[in-house]
């Protein structure tokens, strides 16, 4: 709405100033931005540089009188302007009557406020009952780019407003490509709720939605509807059309129905429910599918839930099922989700709290897997969990600046195909850390005891395992200025020492151990291994170099260099399997790059070099170069020796004002396949955009492909139709924002 310009005559300055703040107060002409803007939409758009492509509206106005009272001027061309706070009004005649208690404003009317213009050729205002009437108005909403015109705005009460041939869109004036049309409207401000007749929406002059009746909220509340449809195609299911529909059943429940057909396959049900209570949380989410191609049912339930008891405890449950092996394959619509191997099943039980000046905290778990690979061997499948028990405890403010922590677990394994029994952990550690701003240096020392209750033991004897572990850690921290004053650069070496004796483990089984994947970080882990099953042996000192250039205004890290290396005194003999470097002197050299100098260029790269061999045992590099006019071009490498070899490469080219293209290629250098590929354009103008993609990843291990093609087509501060292309585009490329269009 706009800011109104008034001419004052037969009235006195006192009662126009008394009329006018009570109109500017109650500003009813305001409710007409909410009923067109609302009649399709419930949520407004922040200001966003997506409308840089959009002509120039009416600006907004500042005023500059006291924010306490209002005030009242008039310009050269005798014009009436009326302010108070950030409102003005402007018209080139008012007349008031006493009697009736009435204003009427007329002659190119407009009432201003930060966000709103409105013009109108005449305003009624009933003082008394703080009613009002507007006819041929026209308005701009300046955060969310909206505009509109109705014929006639009413507001009947305080909190009521009703309109006749009103219209809505995010675009110019001038061009009108999308817009909505309502012959009559009604807002009720004081309920949040409006309600429309005969709407119909328009692409193009093209009527493509009408409905005769509908409601909506005047604010972000959800109200239940439908949501625009989703469609796509792909090779394995064929042409896929998603009608959702959204059911507000409570302020904390809803539900997501999504009926979905698929060409080659039939009708999938599917269908989301949501709670939110003062004490718990959760959703359940369900699909089923009458396969045609697959010639059974077919169906995924997936439930969460997270319950507070108290300000201690709380809950955790997980449980996922699917009909079959096949599910995800078939299904699936991305590589992630099509190689899926697994579902979890999972029940936990947590406790923290603050006792005898320490932290304690627990946890009782019951855990299990849905194994949906076909090809897997369920000797490979993972261990029953039934049940685990876990009990920390730490205490930082102890004598003499000691610090102690504990953890302990009792887990009890289950398996169909493989030896399974009992584990109880018992891990202690005391340490002493001095720390000051140009060193640090901690020495600590863990007692380490685990027994077993095994199913099945050839010799009759659980095995039990008791053993010490010894380190130092230390450092120092060197500072500079660097770059006449602009750059702090710091220098900080680091010494790691760490001692844990040799233990035969050979007779204790593996239930869960695994071995952490080297890297600069694990150059300063007490354990090489994961899991409680085994326990390094340890006789090694780390050495490690780390330098920093920092923005000394902003803190900001522009440069971090780190290179490392682990020098063993002692051979390893506590092993997984028997690896070929078990007698190496030293690790690989571990190094990491990250740069990051200005807003354009991103690097980030990390390797290992293996000093016996002379060559690279794994690397991950990665580049992003974004360019002021937003073309961002990003590559990636990741290697690991006899494993894989992977390049990926994704851009976003605005080929001009409107046009860009996108695009993604991931692939396996090793097996000489394509992993990920990506290809689309997009056309984006003031108001509305459209995007085309094509795609092709694997849905399984075998080889096999699912091609796909999807549209969207985006009415700006509206909706979306079509495949949800944005959040997918926002996985694949890094970079990708839905409003990164090209700028001059």
């Amino acid at each position: 709405m706009n800011s109104n310009k008034f001419k004052s005559i037969h009235m006195s300055h006192a009662l126009l100033l008394i009329t006018i703040k009570n109109y500017t107060d109650n500003m009813h002409l305001r409710a007409l931005i909410f009923t067109c803007l609302c009649v399709y939409c419930g949520s407004l758009f922040a200001e966003d540089p997506q409308w840089r492509q959009c002509g120039k509206q009416p600006s907004k106005y500042k005023t500059t009188t006291s924010p306490s009272s209002p005030d009242f001027v008039t310009d050269d061309s005798h014009r009436v302007h009326l302010f108070r706070l950030d409102q003005d009004v402007h018209a080139d005649r008012v007349q008031y009557s006493e009697k009736e208690k009435k204003a009427v404003a007329t002659g190119n009317v407009l009432l201003r406020d930060p966000d709103l213009d409105i013009t109108s050729e005449r305003v009624d205002y009933w003082t008394e009952d703080e009613t009002a009437k507007a006819e041929n108005a026209r308005y701009w909403y300046h955060p969310s780019h909206a505009s509109g015109t109705a014929d006639k705005a009413e507001r009947i009460s305080q909190d009521v407003v009703k309109l006749e041939n009103a219209t809505y869109s995010s675009c110019d004036f001038e061009d009108r490509d999308w817009e909505l049309k309502a012959s009559k409207a009604t807002l009720d401000r004081q309920k949040s709720v409006g309600s429309a007749r005969n709407v119909i929406a328009k692409f193009k002059g093209v009527p493509f939605f009408y409905t005769p009746w509908m409601s909506f909220p005047l604010n972000d509340d959800r109200k239940t509807g439908f949501l625009a449809p989703v469609f796509g195609r792909s090779s394995n299911s064929g042409i896929d059309v998603e009608t959702p529909f959204y059911w507000n059943i409570a302020p904390h429940h809803d539900a997501l129905f999504t009926p979905r057909y698929l060409s080659k396959r039939g009708v999938q049900l599917g269908g989301k429910g949501r709670y939110l209570n003062n004490n718990n949380y959760g959703e359940l989410n369900l699909q089923y599918l009458d396969d045609k191609d697959f010639n059974d049912d077919r169906y995924l339930v997936t439930f969460k839930h997270k319950h507070f008891f108290n300000n201690h405890f709380s809950a955790d449950l997980l449980y996922s099922k699917a009909s079959d092996d096949n599910y995800f394959e078939d299904l699936g619509d991305s590589i992630g989700f099509s190689s899926t191997q697994s579902l979890e099943r999972r029940g936990d039980l947590h406790y923290s709290a603050n006792h005898l000046s320490g932290s304690w905290s627990s946890l009782v778990r019951l855990q299990q897997y849905q194994i949906v690979n076909s090809s897997s061997s369920s000797i490979n499948d993972p261990y029953k969990i039934l049940p685990q028990i876990d009990l920390r405890n730490s205490f930082t403010n102890l004598p003499a600046g000691l610090k102690f922590s504990s953890y302990n677990q009792w887990i009890t394994f289950d398996h169909d195909d493989r030896i399974d029994g009992n584990r109880l952990h018992l891990s202690t550690e005391i340490s002493r850390p001095w720390t000051t701003p140009g060193y640090f240096f901690t020495p600590s020392m863990r007692l380490m005891h685990t027994s077993y209750n095994l199913s099945s033991s050839d010799n009759h004897n659980d095995p039990t395992r008791t053993l010490p572990s010894f380190s130092l850690d230390g450092g120092l921290i060197f500072e500079r200025d660097a770059f006449k004053s602009n750059r702090r650069q710091t220098l900080e070496p680091r010494l790691y020492y760490l001692y844990t004796p040799e233990r035969d483990q050979s007779d204790i089984p593996l239930f869960d151990s695994g071995e952490h994947e080297f890297s600069f970080a694990q150059l300063f882990r007490n354990d090489r291994f994961v899991g409680n099953d085994r326990v390094a042996d340890a006789n090694q000192l780390t050495a490690a170099l780390t330098t920093r250039y920092i923005k000394q205004n902003t803190g900001k890290e522009l440069f971090r260099a780190s290179l490392g290396q682990i020098f063993y005194f002692e051979d390893r003999e506590v092993t997984l399997i028997n690896p070929e470097d078990a007698d190496d002197s030293v690790s690989d050299l571990a190094g990491e790059l990250q740069i990051n100098i200005n807003d354009r260029w991103e690097a980030i790269t990390s390797a290992l070099w293996d000093p016996q061999e002379e060559e690279l045992n794994r690397t991950s590099a990665h580049l992003q170069y974004r360019s002021t006019n937003n073309f961002i071009f990003d590559i990636g490498h990741r290697f690991r020796r006899k494993d894989f070899s992977q390049s990926d490469i994704s851009f976003i080219y605005p080929v001009s004002e409107q046009w860009r293209a996108v695009g993604r290629w991931n692939y396996d250098l090793k097996n000489k396949r394509n992993l990920d590929l990506l290809g689309g354009l997009e056309y984006d103008t003031c108001c509305w955009k459209l995007s085309f993609v094509a795609r092709r990843f694997p849905n399984d291990l075998e080889g096999g492909y699912n091609n796909s093609m999807e549209v969207q087509l985006t009415l700006k501060g509206l909706t979306s139709l079509g495949s949800p292309l944005t959040e997918q585009l926002q996985q694949n490329i890094k970079g990708y924002e839905d409003r990164n269009t090209f700028k001059y």
